[in-house]
């Protein structure tokens, strides 16, 4: 049966890049199921909600702080080894409409536990609400699409294996939004050291997390700790700052 031929848009480009980068990354994913009814309840009282997204961004680069290996990746070159950084750059994958389909962009924060929670939503926001081609960001991946796959592929395998390269293109760890649409993500086709992803919060705040790791960079006793290390994140700081901004609104 003959079908007809779909050329490949410059968002499908990129995701066919990212996909191939991912394909040789060993990868063990481990989930947890959270009571977050406090967050729940306080987020509720904020008059701009901070979207998910934004709330487990800072939380895990929090839990990062506390943990260094959540700030490490495994490198090629010169040599095969692992890279520390100082501080952890996320990565919020965000869906848009480009040429009246939908793509993937990608979001990256540097540093989100030195930002607050209210500029790293206006960060997520400004990525799921500007035009797309507004964003510096999403330009240069566009720029990035448009080059010979041959080059593209060189400079995404590149990016992926200099160790001070990796998280200026692909972040230290990666955070999907589909909890929102109700459904999260058990098998992951990721190159991010660490991809964190959630499904829907029910009404007594109760979500399943995900975490997927590059087991060449830590082992699952480490994933265990580091789910720890979110909760305890999620229900310290950043239930601290979601009261401090319902207190705010109610002033």
């Amino acid at each position: 049966m003959r079908g007809r031929s779909i050329p490949l848009s410059l968002p499908r480009r990129l995701a066919t890049e990212f996909s191939y980068a991912a394909r040789r990354v060993p990868r063990a994913t481990l989930s947890a199921r959270l009571t977050l009814g406090p967050l729940v309840a306080a987020r509720r009282l904020v008059d701009e909600r901070p979207p998910w997204s934004a709330i487990f961004a800072r939380a895990f680069a929090l839990a990062a702080e506390e943990m260094p290996i959540l700030r490490r990746g495994y490198v090629q070159l010169p040599w095969p080894r692992l890279v520390e950084w100082p501080t952890s750059v996320a990565c919020v994958v965000v869906e848009r409409d480009w040429g009246g389909e939908p793509a993937l962009f990608f979001l990256r924060i540097k540093d989100p536990a030195g930002l607050g929670l209210t500029a790293i939503a206006a960060r997520v926001r400004e990525a799921k609400t500007a035009p797309v081609e507004s964003l510096r960001e999403n330009c240069r991946a566009l720029r990035l699409a448009r080059l010979p796959w041959p080059l593209r592929r060189g400079l995404f395998w590149l990016g992926l294996n200099l160790g001070r390269q990796l998280p200026n293109w692909y972040g230290s760890f990666g955070v999907s939004v589909l909890g929102a649409e109700r459904v999260a993500i058990s098998s992951v086709v990721a190159p991010w050291p660490c991809f964190l992803n959630y499904g829907p919060i029910g009404p007594d705040g109760v979500v399943e997390v995900y975490l997927s790791f590059d087991h060449r960079v830590m082992d699952g006793m480490a994933g265990a700790r580091a789910i720890q290390a979110l909760e305890r994140m999620l229900h310290g700081p950043l239930l601290a700052e979601l009261r401090a901004l319902a207190t705010r609104a109610a002033a």
